[in-house]
């Protein structure tokens, strides 16, 4: 995997992403035989797509990482579980409504056009969209649909995870992340759920479960856990 990343603080909001380029077989011709073209075929299947391989063998997939306005909204899952699937490898359509703001738009249209600059630079490739609006926009990493923050307006959980209303409860998968990231979310799902750790652990004991702060990951380490419990103070409340 290659990253090139746009991440500079000074830039405007929703002007900052990341690209990724990824070895995507699967996923990359799942999708795209699924988009539609201006005639309601499929724009990657059949002729078309022959007559465009003859002429590009290779293939680079390029992931954008953007900012959104996080105006994602999740529905009821449906009864299969959280999404529908409709493909056989890794495409479901899951109860998320997705209407990108002006704001959202143009980032996007700001890492399209960095991504087209630098791989049609000098005639070395040709870039065609992921997608087009006959379909919408895919996404692989939602994440914020049950968001810590300081407000409780705009956030379901507080700085410690736990649920606003409903002591004892806490989140800490993807849907705790306050918003987009614009990298890979999983280090810093990791990382927020270690943070949560302590105060998980003292609502369990404030409950009479007899639990510790500090116990050795499965395979026996705990540099890990040494490192953060000088922090544990600052995460629970006293």
């Amino acid at each position: 995997m290659v990253s090139w990343d746009r991440l500079d603080p000074a830039l405007p909001e929703y002007s900052r992403f990341t690209l990724e380029q990824l070895y995507f077989p699967p996923g990359f011709g799942t999708i795209l035989a699924q988009v539609p073209g201006a005639d309601g075929r499929p724009a990657w299947f059949g002729p078309e797509k022959k007559e465009m391989l003859s002429r590009w063998q290779s293939w680079l997939t390029v992931f954008t990482m953007s900012e959104d306005d996080n105006e994602g909204v999740f529905g009821p899952p449906p009864p299969t579980g959280n999404a529908t699937r409709i493909s056989q490898q890794m495409l479901g359509r899951g109860a998320l409504r997705y209407a990108p703001s002006a704001n959202t738009l143009r980032g996007w249209m700001e890492s399209d056009a960095e991504v087209k600059d630098i791989l049609e630079r000098d005639g070395l490739a040709q870039v065609l969209p992921w997608t087009n609006d006959l379909v919408g926009a895919y996404t692989v990493h939602p994440l914020a649909s049950c968001r810590i923050g300081d407000d409780p307006a705009t956030s379901a959980l507080d700085d410690r995870h736990e649920l606003r209303g409903h002591p004892g409860i806490f989140v800490t998968d993807g849907s705790a992340v306050p918003g987009a990231l614009t990298v890979n979310p999983a280090f810093t799902i990791a990382a927020l759920a270690e943070r949560a750790m302590p105060g998980i652990v003292q609502a369990a004991r404030e409950r009479g479960v007899d639990v510790r702060y500090g116990a050795p990951s499965p395979e026996g380490a705990t540099s890990a856990r040494r490192a953060a419990a000088p922090l544990v103070p600052g995460l629970v409340r006293g």
